[in-house]
């Protein structure tokens, strides 16, 4: 009998760390505590004052573009072209293979962001990935949040790298609701 009240703790124990691994640990982001966003109709941010502004070239994939700033400046210091990978968010690959949802996560981006428009941008705490991408929050001409609009829909799923958790509260508020829905990927995908 006291095996099994121990091993049931072991096991409250076990899902109590795993909740907070998964949910988000108080410090992660610079000392701050991450509280979602309460409700599916949560408000998406503006455009930022620190955003500035960049013309798409293509986008690879739903979460991936190339675009090119008119001016130098502390975050992207060229006028070459620039591979932009969508902050806290992730999509369905289209190659090597594609997965489910690939296209047509690829097809919102493409929607949000064509080629030749204009979107704003703004980094969170790192700047690039290991693979030389430039980690951004996207927002079109008009100020709709393109990565919470991506999740919102369902064609993204929530993936936070720390320390770029400046929207973390939001998508996976937004990611919940989607899933509940189901919208998207979560209703096609399972």
């Amino acid at each position: 009998m006291l095996r099994r009240v121990l091993i049931g703790l072991l096991l409250v124990a076990v899902a109590g760390i795993a909740c907070w691994w998964l949910l988000g640990r108080p410090g992660d982001g610079g000392g701050e505590t991450v509280t979602p966003v309460p409700g599916p109709a949560a408000a998406m941010p503006g455009i930022p004052a620190d955003a500035f502004e960049m013309t798409v070239e293509s986008v690879h994939d739903g979460d991936t573009l190339r675009a090119r700033v008119a001016t130098p400046n502390a975050v992207v210091v060229d006028l070459e072209s620039t591979r932009v990978r969508l902050l806290g968010i992730d999509t369905p690959e289209i190659s090597p293979e594609l997965e489910c949802w690939g296209e047509e996560a690829t097809a919102k981006l493409s929607a949000l962001a064509p080629p030749g428009s204009t979107i704003w941008v703004a980094p969170d705490v790192d700047v690039h990935d290991r693979y030389g991408r430039t980690l951004l929050y996207l927002w079109t001409a008009d100020g709709r949040f393109i990565n919470g609009e991506l999740v919102a829909q369902g064609d993204a799923r929530v993936e936070v790298y720390s320390p770029n958790r400046g929207q973390e509260g939001l998508l996976r508020s937004l990611e919940a609701a989607a899933m509940a829905a189901p919208a998207g990927r979560w209703a096609a995908c399972g």
